[in-house]
């Protein structure tokens, strides 16, 4: 029997191998960042279906409907995938907390919808854009379903089901993206796009039923005192991830309340390549935070801060790098996305203005499980409180009298504040060398700047940048301040 090629080698025969090898690098990858990329492919489809209008009715409902589901967790999503974890091995416990959990889960779900519905006529008086009032009512039917299976979810996680999530998850998405392909198709009006998430929330509701079975309705009211302990203690787990989606749906939300729906379909376009510089933090975050967990555990300190300014410094790299060619070469890489109509030179300013913070926060937010690892995540809750009130106040000052340009001023700003707050109150021999990252955004500045004058094509751009910004970041001693200190044979391992 012929051999099969070497480059097939890597293909596991059987089909049940495959799915599970899928179902381990989706959990790899992590949720969070497949959430990005599917949001990222989804705007793309429908700019391209409903042009600038269209994508800012769409991107305004899809903030709202974020920061409403954000609220509405109230952390406890989170918690109960703690809490469960904690209670392995112990049957009746368990079914105790997940019954709390789906308790305050389903309050907190239904008062957020209807206080959305008893708000909805005020909300569509109050915006610029040209949203339908029955856009509101979809929300309202998502949230109770979307907080019912997001806690689902992370309570398989905490049972240790990772792969097994990591597949429902992959199918949620692809559900969203399918139904999301059909409606644009279809030219359903971009109010009634939501559709698709609302589609995905009830088949998952079914599927998750015969996964995980949690307590009818008639415990809301049976035993209803759980709910308070469990909200408090949910709560602790708020403004504990997902800091940059925050801080940019906060955003849309508040332009939607100011801007036209065109001017907010192009924030969103510049804020779709801002996304994309988050896939690669996203993506490595729930590695970085079993090493830096594991390594924790061993009390391997020294070892886990070296290695922590060590991935710092090479983020930090690469997303200088990617700033300069995506700057230098900005409409191709928009036309590549977007079929534009002569915004080009707007959307180049908007992501210009992001690009100062954008450079920090990439390469600080991925170092987040840090905090976990040394179990300080109060101190992570309160970074991102602290950076979401300072985007909040700023967008809410900005936006008023600059526009979307306030918006990015404000959220750059933010991003800036989130760096220079990022690792106080850790210890000392953490070491993050902030003067010299300052610096590097100074000699990210220059390099643009000579690359500029040079009047490169494409693909010499894109071979001289990561030589010119790694010439200067030697030079200010980037890589010999972070570079990573030897690590014991167990930190290695």
């Amino acid at each position: 029997m012929p051999l099969r090629p070497s480059f097939f080698n890597f293909l596991p025969s059987e089909p049940g191998v495959l799915a599970a090898k899928m179902g381990q690098s989706l959990a790899a990858i992590g949720e969070e960042a497949l959430e990005l990329i599917i949001a990222l492919w989804i705007l793309i489809v429908v700019e391209r279906t409903y042009g600038q209008p269209g994508v800012g009715v769409y991107a305004y409902l899809t903030a709202l409907l974020y920061m409403a589901r954000y609220i509405a967790d109230c952390g406890v999503a989170r918690y109960m995938e703690h809490d469960v974890a904690i209670a392995h091995g112990n049957d009746s416990q368990q079914q105790r907390r997940m019954a709390a959990g789906f308790q305050a889960s389903m309050v907190t779900g239904l008062s957020a919808a209807l206080l959305l519905l008893a708000t909805a006529g005020f909300d569509t008086a109050h915006t610029r854009i040209d949203e339908r009032l029955a856009a509101y009512g979809i929300i309202a039917l998502i949230l109770p379903l979307a907080n019912l299976n997001h806690l689902k979810l992370s309570i398989l996680q905490g049972k240790g089901h990772h792969g097994r999530v990591a597949r429902l998850s992959f199918y949620r998405y692809a559900l969203i993206l399918g139904s999301m392909l059909a409606l644009t198709r279809a030219q359903v009006p971009p109010s009634f796009l939501l559709l698709a998430h609302l589609f995905s929330e009830v088949v998952m509701a079914f599927v998750l039923r015969r996964r995980l079975a949690l307590p009818g309705m008639t415990a809301l009211w049976r035993t209803p005192h759980p709910i308070i302990r469990t909200l408090k203690q949910g709560s602790a787990y708020l403004f504990t991830d997902n800091g940059l989606d925050v801080l940019l749906n906060l955003d849309l939300f508040v332009l939607g309340l100011f801007v036209s729906s065109w001017d907010l379909g192009v924030y969103a376009e510049a804020a779709v390549i801002v996304r994309f510089f988050l896939v690669i933090p996203a993506g490595i975050k729930p590695i970085l935070r079993r090493r830096y967990n594991l390594m924790a555990a061993r009390r391997e300190t020294t070892a886990l801060f070296a290695l922590v300014r060590h991935r710092t410094a090479v983020l930090f790299s690469l997303h200088a790098i990617l700033a300069v060619c995506v700057l230098l070469t900005y409409p191709a890489v928009l036309h590549l996305f977007f079929q534009t109509r002569g915004e080009e030179l707007l959307s180049f300013k908007l992501f210009a203005v992001f690009v100062p913070g954008l450079i920090f926060y990439g390469a600080f937010s991925a170092q987040e499980p840090l905090y976990e690892a040394l179990g300080r995540m109060p101190l992570l809750r309160r970074l991102t409180m602290i950076a979401s009130g300072i985007n909040l106040v700023l967008t809410a000052y900005l936006v008023p009298f600059a526009g979307f340009y306030g918006a990015a001023v404000a959220t750059m700003l933010t991003m800036q504040a989130y760096f220079g707050l990022f690792g106080r109150n850790l210890p000392p021999l953490l070491g993050l060398p902030k003067g010299t990252y300052l610096i590097g955004g100074l000699t990210v500045y220059l390099a643009f700047t000579l690359l500029n004058a040079c009047d490169l094509g494409v693909m010499a751009i894109y071979s001289l940048a990561p030589l010119v910004v790694s010439v200067l970041f030697y030079a200010i001693g980037l890589f010999g301040v972070a570079g990573p200190a030897p690590l014991s044979e167990e930190a290695s391992a």
